[in-house]
């Protein structure tokens, strides 16, 4: 509420003005009707040696907790929701010429997914318990704090989704394929425009008096529904894309498994320079000084791995795998799998090496 309005309705009362007369003589000086009726609503209508005020709204520090985790989760599920679009977008549009790897990693997906599928229904929630206070107590809706909650929040939102763009903006200039970058705006477009446009109406309805019904009550619902609807599909086309947790596991063990045998061959090859011959046996390379070798076993079955000779410099390498490698760019651009040499089949798999110069190694 304007402050000189309010000083101004309280000494025009106190001098004894009724309330036609104040509103009569606001209207003719271009003062908004609603604005009027509000300020001449703070004082309660009735003949008194002074003004009487109404109790004015106030917002503790409970419902101001409310407020700042409510867009707290807001802002983390937007920002979660177009990251793990962004990675759609990307597997389903492969730009050879133009696709950042950790855009399009799993990894990525999983952490936008993990954060999507904490933070929106938190956000639920929490709307839901505003929603309550507010009912309970529709004074509120006038409170300052959350006003100025509301906007400070939309504006950190703002500068966010606002970077995004410019980022966005920046990789198109930059050669990435148009139909990606217009599929990633309309992204950041329909997030933004259904969040401002959502709490922008909200706060409109603290300042414009509308007739009964005419206050739209079901278009929370109705946000809080499409909203929850585009996020299931979010959520159900990652979990297609990043495989179960289960999957992830088995993946990780075979990233685990090669890393182990990319070690036994850098150990092998600083075996050769030293004593120019192939070491006898897993055990026995491990046990030289100076060679560095994480495992010979592998990670789940605790088996060693399967070393042979086949020649003066010749070997073969043999491990089980869960699954085979992984077949698209994005993942076959991620360590291990960088090295063509290191796609394996699931199941048992072996490699035929050749002890080489350290400093021609393969990778």
């Amino acid at each position: 509420m304007n402050e000189e309005l309010s000083r101004f309705v309280r000494e025009a009362l106190a001098r004894g003005a009724s309330r036609d007369e104040i509103r009569e003589a606001l209207a003719d000086a271009s003062w908004r009707q609603a604005d009027v009726d509000k300020a001449l609503g703070a004082w309660v209508d009735r003949d008194f040696v002074a003004p009487i005020p109404r109790p004015r709204p106030y917002l503790g520090a409970g419902e101001a907790f409310l407020y700042l985790v409510l867009f707290a989760a807001l802002y983390t599920a937007a920002i979660s929701f177009g990251n793990v679009m962004f990675v759609l977008i990307n597997r389903a549009f492969t730009d050879v010429a133009f696709t950042p790897p950790a855009a399009a990693s799993a990894e990525m997906l999983r952490w936008g997914l993990a954060y999507l599928v904490i933070s929106f229904p938190a956000f639920l929630w929490m709307q839901r318990l505003v929603r309550r206070a507010l009912r309970g107590d529709p004074e509120l809706r006038s409170s300052r704090i959350r006003k100025w909650l509301t906007y400070l929040t939309l504006f950190v939102a703002a500068g966010v989704l606002a970077g995004d763009l410019i980022a966005l903006v920046f990789f198109g200039l930059g050669g990435e394929l148009a139909v990606r970058f217009l599929l990633k705006v309309a992204v950041v477009a329909a997030v933004a425009g259904s969040v401002f446009g959502y709490y922008f109406w909200d706060l409109r309805q603290d300042d414009v008096e509308t007739a009964e019904g005419g206050q739209a009550p079901r278009l929370p619902a109705i946000f809080a529904g499409a909203s929850a609807v585009f996020v299931v599909v979010a959520v159900v086309l990652g979990l297609v894309v990043v495989g179960s947790p289960g999957t992830a596991r088995e993946r990780g063990l075979d990233v685990a498994r090669v890393g182990n045998l990319r070690d036994i061959v850098r150990g092998v090859d600083v075996y050769w320079e030293r004593s120019g011959s192939l070491p006898a046996s897993l055990e026995a390379l491990s046990s030289e000084r100076d060679i560095d070798i994480v495992s010979i076993v592998d990670p789940q079955t605790r088996e060693p791995y399967a070393f042979r000779t086949t020649g003066e410099k010749a070997y073969e390498l043999c491990a089980t795998f869960s699954l085979g490698a992984p077949t698209d760019q994005a993942s076959l651009r991620m360590y291990p799998y960088r090295e063509r040499f290191w796609r394996h089949q699931a199941g048992y798999d072996c490699f035929d090496l050749e002890a080489i110069e350290p400093d021609a190694r393969r990778w």
